[in-house]
């Protein structure tokens, strides 16, 4: 298992560890014998000369003197963030919801019986408004929050988002669905259960390709996006796709302490 470590640059880093670097211009430039003794490293100067390195960094990898109230602007940065990772999943919830199959599809058809004991079969009209509604408050929030991302990847998926919806607007207009000026989705009740086509309205919002799924893979990207970043802010314990294990500065710090 591999070892990194978040937030700072991986010369930097193995510059310390490196013997090669060893010298007078190293951070341990006067203990190229001490740190081949093990004496010296039980003693902890070793761990004392780490901790001290480190201290002098925030959690973004810059030094302590170059930023001003960091830990202030790490928690609304984190937060923001946090905002938008969480309106990009539910979103990507409502769009569950809409392209599900089978069992728990909303677009099957059912059976009632009228007064007169006649049976028709239509789709569930109701579940399909609530289902879309809810995609819309989704949508609405995600453009809100993400449209004030610092990140250009998040940013270029919700501008993308509001591209493809933008351009669909004329289908979305038959499902009574119309975009507002700060790019939301408004959704018309009435004319969605009893004007529009329902063939409209399911092309629409199922199958692999439809203007839901679409959005829902942008959201998964803006997701992942700040997913990644909050791991970046934060220093979150997790393993990486290749199997390494990321550790932040503070538990490096931390386990010296313990030690030392």
């Amino acid at each position: 298992m591999s070892l990194t470590i978040n937030s700072f640059n991986n010369n930097a880093i193995s510059s310390l560890f490196s013997s090669s670097n060893i010298g007078a211009n190293s951070i341990f430039g006067g203990l190229e014998g001490s740190l081949t003794n093990l004496t010296q490293i039980k003693s902890g100067n070793y761990g004392k000369l780490v901790k001290a390195y480190y201290a002098k960094y925030d959690f973004d990898g810059n030094l302590k003197s170059e930023s001003k109230d960091g830990s202030k602007k790490l928690k609304a940065d984190t937060s923001k963030i946090s905002q938008i990772r969480n309106d990009s999943a539910d979103l990507s919830k409502a769009t569950d919801k809409l392209l599900a199959r089978g069992s728990n599809s909303i677009w099957k058809q059912v059976e009632t019986k009228g007064e007169d004991g006649k049976v028709t079969k239509d789709y569930d009209k109701d579940a399909i408004y609530s289902a879309i509604s809810k995609f819309a408050d989704a949508y609405n929030n995600l453009v809100d929050s993400g449209q004030k991302s610092d990140s250009t990847s998040v940013l270029g998926q919700v501008a993308s988002m509001v591209s493809l919806t933008a351009k669909t607007s004329s289908t979305l207009a038959k499902a009574g669905i119309t975009i507002g000026s700060n790019n939301h989705l408004s959704v018309d009740e009435d004319f969605l259960k009893n004007k529009a086509n329902m063939t409209y309205v399911k092309d629409l919002f199922s199958g692999t390709g439809s203007y839901a799924y679409q959005v829902a893979t942008k959201s998964s990207m803006a997701n992942s996006y700040t997913s990644t970043d909050l791991t970046r802010l934060t220093g979150s314990k997790a393993y990486t796709n290749n199997g390494a294990y990321n550790i932040t500065a503070d538990d490096f710090l931390s386990a010296f302490s313990k030690e030392t």
